[in-house]
């Protein structure tokens, strides 16, 4: 593969995220960030580079704008790896109502109803932090709920007896289980769509259009106040090299896209993503044409 050059320098600043034992290092300040739109009022902004004056169209739906669902999702996903740390010490659950109810405020008020009395009645395992998700029926009818239930401060395997539970949710049916590998835990509340729909993917697949429906401005998700977040923040990456070196951190994979922007400004002629881990793996590099932002 020919040689990149100009990648991230030693001075530039760059956005490091730590998950659990994963830290990820990108170069995105160095994208140009210089403002196109100007906001005039809740309806309207400015084209800064044409003048011109667009009204804006307020979204119904979380699917009409894809990549900031797909945002959340990846943020979703990053909160439920930083505190899934036992599978032993998880429950994954699903509450349904017996009479179907699209009224959002009302299943968060009975959620919280359920996760009250757990946390009175159940009490040998420490402290219940959950989060969770709403998701549509097929035909769209009413919402049921998903949530990983987490144990952290137990000291042995946890279990959630059914007389409790019956008596926790009354307002209709409810399934839990143990997973068993990790991924049952990181995708159980972020379904994903595919290019291509199988027998296999299909469920994943029909999960995701589902949460395309939810209203604009419904929170995708929802956490209770113990649940730990990762760390975000920003540093040169010369710093953030001596502090992997230091902590025995190595490369695990790296992602490569041309930087749309680099006419602005001299900035970096690729867009580059780098991950470290505590353990030797195979490094994986991939060079792809990123599409303009």
């Amino acid at each position: 593969m020919k040689e990149i050059k100009n990648i991230i320098k030693d001075n530039d600043f760059v956005k490091i995220k730590i998950v659990k034992n994963t830290i990820t290092i990108s170069n995105s300040a160095n994208l140009n960030h210089r403002p196109t739109i100007r906001k005039i009022n809740n309806h309207k902004h400015i084209n800064l580079r044409t003048g011109e004056i667009v009204e804006e169209k307020r979204s119904i739906k979380r699917g009409e704008s894809v990549r900031t669902l797909l945002e959340s999702n990846i943020k979703l996903q990053d909160i439920i790896k930083e505190n899934a740390v036992d599978n032993n010490k998880i429950i994954l659950l699903t509450l349904t109502y017996e009479e179907k109810t699209l009224d959002i405020k009302r299943i968060n008020e009975d959620f919280k109803s359920f996760i009250k009395y757990l946390r009175k009645n159940v009490v040998e395992f420490g402290a219940i932090e959950y989060i969770n998700t709403l998701e549509l029926y097929a035909d769209k009818t009413g919402y049921h709920i998903h949530a990983i239930l987490f144990f952290n401060e137990s000291t042995k395997s946890v279990y959630l007896p059914f007389e409790t539970l019956s008596k926790a949710w009354k307002l209709g049916q409810f399934a839990l289980r143990k997973p068993t590998r990790d991924n049952e835990v990181y995708f159980y509340l972020t379904p994903h769509l595919s290019k291509k729909v199988n027998d296999k993917n299909s469920h994943m697949h029909n999960k995701a259009l589902l949460q395309m429906e939810l209203p604009a401005g419904v929170n995708l998700y929802r956490c209770s106040k113990g649940i730990k977040k990762p760390v975000i923040y920003t540093d040169t990456y010369e710093n953030i090299q001596k502090y992997l070196k230091q902590n025995s951190y190595e490369l695990n994979g790296q992602q490569i896209y041309l930087n749309p922007m680099q006419t602005y400004h001299g900035n970096n002629l690729y867009y580059c993503k780098e991950q470290y881990k505590k353990s030797t793996e195979t490094i994986t590099i991939t060079k792809n044409k990123r599409k303009p932002i």
